[in-house]
């Protein structure tokens, strides 16, 4: 049956108005799915755990030098490096506020291990990925960056021997500086590379090679600190899995002695002062060799040795779990380390992944090795200490926390120092 005209337009008026609703659903619709993308973008840029970390730092005539690494996230100096961490080096006046970050942005992931002032500048040294070869193999290139006085790049290199190269030291030398670390080969390469192994490089400041010294396989050697004491260098680090090692050179870079110590966690030795005619050397000792991996212990270890890397004295620290200690500079006749107590989260814990709960610890000892005190902080989140100055009124301690205790939120890695007075006790943070 044929509509008229009227039934038409009633009809008409019907789908348009239809049509209207849907349109209105439709639009409504892109405006909830265009809300839901922006919630999740912005829950997902804001849920990215923000890193900024403490390797090293040195005291300066205003000031402190920081290296490590960050994401630059929260940084007024540097963009956001959303997918790879990046080698930081900043400079902070006497009260701690930044007056410069530099940012290594070339490659993918890069670091900072120390840094020193010279006549020009700063030199920092590290390591850093240029392909996608070494991310997957998480290796690297070692690295040295030379800076002007304001934090500018003015030079850079990039060394690489046996596949896998870094840098953990940097020391001033009259006519230019020496870096010590490790070359070995990358993972699931077999075979030996004479080169690799322990390294010592010598270079002047126009980043020329001087000379170059190593030591051990080039599966795991290395060398984690050294100092210069007269005519030779005093380096400490690991030769083998679990070996500590001692090693004595000129500074021409011929070898004099290397030892070892058994049994190490797989750093071995991290830091090495000397006090009188005598060495003190900081890491951590293993004191069940036996068990599987996982199930290791090991507590805090200083070693005393002579000027010819005899042992003379030993002590080892632990508190309720396992202990290390990263950093011993001397107070006088006192030792002071800072390190870390860990234990494993049962909870944060999965089958293929363990969740270890990092405690920052300090410690007091003398010269014959009796603790003086110690103290341990007890925050919510992971308090790493990485480094120690001695200052006039204690020690100013330098590493990376999580904490709310320490001005974060349980999730995010920040940058902090401690001030501790004589007696150990925390003075305050920032």
């Amino acid at each position: 049956m044929k509509k008229n005209k009227k039934e038409l337009k009633v009809e008409q008026k019907r789908l348009v108005k239809w049509l209207r609703v849907i349109i209105v659903l439709c639009i409504a619709i892109i405006v909830i799915e265009v809300g839901y993308i922006g919630l999740s973008y912005y829950n997902r840029v804001n849920s990215v755990i923000y890193t900024d970390t403490l390797n090293s730092f040195k005291e300066t005539d205003d000031g402190y030098l920081v290296v490590g690494n960050s994401d630059f996230k929260n940084s007024e100096f540097n963009s956001y490096q959303k997918d790879y961490n990046k080698a930081k080096f900043a400079k902070y006046n006497s009260d701690f506020d930044v007056e410069f970050e530099s940012a290594y942005t070339k490659g993918y992931s890069s670091y900072f291990s120390d840094v020193i002032e010279y006549k020009d500048g700063f030199i920092a040294v590290g390591g850093a990925q240029y392909d996608e070869q070494q991310v997957e193999d998480n290796a690297t290139d070692g690295l040295i960056v030379l800076y002007d006085k304001n934090g500018k790049q003015v030079d850079t290199k990039s060394v690489q021997i046996a596949g896998d190269t870094t840098f953990n030291k940097v020391l001033l030398v009259d006519d230019g500086f020496i870096v010590v670390g490790q070359s070995i080969l990358q993972n699931m390469v077999i075979g030996n590379d004479p080169d690799g192994g322990a390294l010592i490089i010598k270079y002047d400041f126009d980043l020329k090679e001087v000379w170059r010294a190593n030591y051990g396989g080039s599966k795991s050697a290395i060398f984690n600190d050294a100092i210069i004491d007269g005519e030779y260098l005093y380096l400490v680090g690991k030769d083998a899995t679990r070996y500590g090692m001692i090693a004595k050179y000129t500074l021409d870079g011929e070898q004099v002695f290397v030892k070892t110590y058994e049994y190490t966690d797989t750093v071995g030795f991290s830091s090495i002062v000397k006090v009188g005619d005598e060495f003190f050397v900081a890491g951590s000792k293993t004191i069940n060799i036996d068990a599987k991996d996982e199930d290791k212990v090991t507590e805090g270890l200083i070693l005393k040795y002579d000027s010819d890397g005899n042992v003379l004295d030993e002590v080892t620290f632990s508190r309720n779990n396992a202990a290390r200690f990263n950093k011993i500079v001397s107070d006088g006749d006192d030792l002071i380390v800072v390190g870390h107590t860990y234990k494993k989260d049962e909870e944060k814990s999965t089958d293929t992944y363990n969740y270890l709960d990092y405690r920052g610890i300090i410690v007091k000892y003398n010269t014959d090795l009796e603790k003086l005190g110690n103290n341990k902080e007890n925050g919510s989140g992971v308090d790493y200490f990485s480094d120690v100055i001695v200052t006039d009124d204690g020690y100013l301690v330098g590493g990376a926390s999580s904490s709310e205790e320490l001005g974060s939120n349980n999730k995010d890695y920040h940058t902090y120092f401690l001030q501790y007075n004589k007696n150990l006790e925390r003075q305050w943070y920032k």
